[in-house]
């Protein structure tokens, strides 16, 4: 694999890495940050990353995942406030939103690849051991990273996505799980009809989708974001390519877990979320926010930064 990493200038939108890096740069708690593309075999990701002023040893760095329909940047106040306790910090747009990796086959677009992705982007970037924390799709790419990759992990922390073996049980047997899952369906079958739908009127029902959970200036980004050429498409066929071929990680979790999850949650139900323990033999949490729902980066920055530092220290002693 040939692997590079170099710094992009600032661009000055809004929400994109170069300004989240740049604000980031500002805070007193932060000794550098800069936004990155990094090169694997597979394309040029989009990044940003940050070295903490005082960087507390024994907490090292985290790599921050984001789900759909976000980018990294919906972890610029956890970055701040892991910075501020002496973590590093790095996140990367995944395949599809990064513009430099955004294949026209579904099939590129199956876990596996996503899997492989975060392997590359971290060796990549000189990152061979650290925190892994995934919100919605980077949840579902850190159980069987972690699962089949535990060498790589100090810890890992899930945030609102179940293990995937105790949703695909639940499917089966929970009515309430599969309903909630309906969104999925529609994708699925029909992709062009449901971006044109979630991006029309300047993007009224995706906005509508973080139901008040995340900012305005925020969702607003988001949608012009997903507005590029080829953008939103691309980032559907993550849903097309879960065809049933993707093996989930039957291989306990060893290393010290943490899941993160919301009561409102719209996608998963709290039955999903509690039989994720069952998949994990190593130092394990739940951590259950009442009244919180599923957009917890951009809502519950707090609860995920303490959870992350928390179990850090604990798997350091």
């Amino acid at each position: 694999m040939t692997a590079s990493t170099t710094s992009q200038p600032f661009s000055g939108a809004p929400f994109d890495n170069a300004s989240v890096a740049a604000r980031l740069a500002e805070l007193p708690e932060t000794a550098d940050a800069e936004a990155l593309t990094v090169t694997t075999d597979q394309g040029e990701f989009a990044a940003f990353r940050a070295t903490p002023t005082h960087p507390e040893p024994d907490l090292g760095e985290a790599i921050l995942l984001h789900g759909w329909p976000e980018y990294a940047s919906c972890w610029e106040r956890t970055a701040d406030l892991l910075l501020a306790q002496g973590m590093g910090v790095f996140a990367y747009d995944q395949r599809g939103y990064s513009p430099g990796v955004r294949p026209e086959s579904v099939g590129e677009y199956a876990i596996a690849r996503l899997v492989a992705d975060l392997d590359d982007v971290s060796r990549a970037a000189g990152l061979e051991r650290f925190h892994l924390v995934g919100h919605d799709w980077g949840g579902l790419v850190a159980w069987p990273f972690a699962a089949n990759h535990p060498q790589r992990l100090h810890t890992c922390t899930i945030v609102s996505t179940p293990h995937p073996r105790a949703l695909g049980k639940q499917l089966k047997t929970d009515d309430d799980q599969y309903e909630r899952m309906g969104y999925m369906r529609s994708i699925q079958d029909h992709p062009e009809g449901v971006a044109r739908t979630l991006l029309r009127d300047d993007g009224k029902r995706l906005v509508d989708l973080y139901g008040g959970a995340v900012p305005d200036d925020l969702a607003a980004s988001y949608v012009a974001r997903f507005s590029e050429p080829g953008a939103f498409l691309s980032v559907l066929k993550y849903y097309q390519a879960m065809d049933g071929s993707d093996r989930t990680p039957s291989t306990p979790i060893t290393v010290p877990t943490s899941f993160i999850w919301g009561s409102e949650d719209i996608a998963f139900s709290r039955a999903t979320a509690e039989l994720s323990a069952r998949y994990v033999e190593g130092p394990y949490r739940f951590v259950p926010l009442e009244g919180a729902s599923h957009w917890l980066p951009e809502s519950h920055p707090e609860d995920i930064a303490a959870t992350v530092i928390e179990m850090a220290r604990e798997s350091a002693d």
